[in-house]
């Protein structure tokens, strides 16, 4: 029997994986979640945190439901999040002069502090994730990344694919499709 070109072997056990779109994506973002966590471990912060943090770095004032839609989070996951943001004195939250539903994210000085301290280790994991890879081909798979986000963007829904609890189907997998 001839291997499958479709298939590749991961892992010391060899186990198959297809060569597809969205298990691979999976399996990415795996790795990616774990290299962060190494990183940010002992900091406090974790990596959809830091997401925000580095999102207030970038665009201080930022509205809560703006970096929620970038990060793909549901609104009251941000809000849960700026809330543990604003205890440990890294962010305030300040009211939207002319929308007062609005919540403005900006940082503190603290909040920079430690951002500036993890920003390299951030970068070190992101390195790490991209280790395999030549200089121009990390390169064309952030470009090929960016281009595959944006042109899906539509379909880029907090939760999306996850079954209610409680479902008939709840814990069975569709993503090897």
């Amino acid at each position: 029997m001839r291997p499958d070109p479709n298939i590749f072997k991961i892992g010391k056990d060899g186990l198959p994986l297809p060569r597809v779109a969205a298990p691979l994506a999976r399996r990415l973002q795996q790795i990616c979640a774990s290299l962060i966590a190494e990183e940010l471990e002992g900091s406090g912060v974790v990596q959809l945190e830091f997401a925000m943090l580095r999102f207030v770095v970038d665009m201080p004032g930022i509205e809560q439901r703006r970096v929620a839609d970038a990060i793909g989070i549901d609104r009251n996951s941000a809000s849960l999040i700026s809330d543990r943001l604003e205890r440990q004195g890294l962010i305030v939250r300040r009211i939207n002069d002319t929308d007062r539903r609005a919540r403005e994210l900006h940082l503190t000085g603290k909040g920079t502090q430690v951002f500036e301290t993890l920003l390299p280790k951030i970068r070190a994991a992101n390195d790490r994730i991209l280790s395999p890879l030549a200089a121009h081909e990390r390169t064309l798979l952030i470009d090929l990344l960016a281009k595959l986000v944006e042109g899906n963007g539509v379909h880029a829904r907090p939760g999306a694919g996850r079954r209610k609890r409680g479902s008939e189907r709840e814990g069975q997998f569709d993503e090897f499709a």
